[in-house]
């Protein structure tokens, strides 16, 4: 038997004050003990008796069990979302493309002086990032600020997000090394080694910009209420 909105709301603020980091955990934990008391309850009169019941079974200990089983469930199921979303992202003819750009900087690299156009290379990723950052990214930006309570899954995103800036600020440097001329063999190998996978970053730092953009809407979709209306 379900039970009414009003029961609900009770077992909720009873949840968010034992969950006080996560709004997501909390309302996982809301449901958790909300399907016992549906499970259990055969008239609505019994609702107080099985919600005292519950929070005397749920003692400290059970809650923080459960708290940490919510929160490892939720942990696993937005990095499956990550990955799914990238995957399906990068298909066949994107890998065929990419794979065929870095044919093309190796052969410029062997035939032609690509240390004078190579810095144009490198600024793409830049370009690319640019271009997210003053589009849709701006988009992802608002909604990240309209949130008025913590998301456990937003969090884990936002780690991700910060991970994936790591290849944009190493291109920086190298791009760097460029306008300074540096021209020793150690800088010299790095440059070509970062030449030649710089079509792989740009596949990737396109990927994650759609799939960051989407989850963080999804997010939202989820848990309305944790973002300003």
């Amino acid at each position: 038997m379900e039970i009414s909105k009003e029961q609900y709301k009770l077992v909720n603020e009873y949840c968010s004050k034992t969950v006080k980091q996560f709004y997501d955990v909390e309302l996982e934990l809301t449901d958790h003990m909300v399907n016992y008391i549906e499970d259990r309850i055969k008239d609505p009169i019994q609702f107080t008796d099985l919600f005292n019941d519950i929070k005397k079974e749920f003692n400290p200990t059970v809650i923080q069990k459960i708290i940490k089983e919510k929160t490892i469930s939720i942990e696993a199921n937005i990095k499956n979302q990550l990955k799914t979303a990238l995957v399906e992202f990068i298909s066949l003819p994107k890998i065929a493309l990419t794979f065929l750009l870095v044919a093309v900087v190796i052969w410029l690299d062997q035939n032609h002086s690509i240390e004078k156009i190579a810095g144009s290379f490198i600024h793409l990723i830049n370009l690319l990032n640019i271009t997210y950052s003053f589009g849709k990214g701006k988009l992802a930006t608002d909604n990240i600020r309209d949130k008025r309570k913590k998301l456990l899954s937003m969090h884990i995103v936002r780690t991700y997000h910060v991970l994936m800036i790591i290849p944009t600020v190493f291109y920086l440097l190298i791009s760097l090394g460029v306008i300074f001329e540096i021209t020793t063999n150690y800088y010299t190998i790095i440059y070509k080694i970062a030449l030649y996978m710089l079509p792989f970053v740009i596949l990737l730092n396109l990927a994650w910009q759609q799939v960051y953009i989407r989850t963080q809407f999804k997010i939202r979709q989820l848990y309305p209420n944790a973002f300003a209306s």
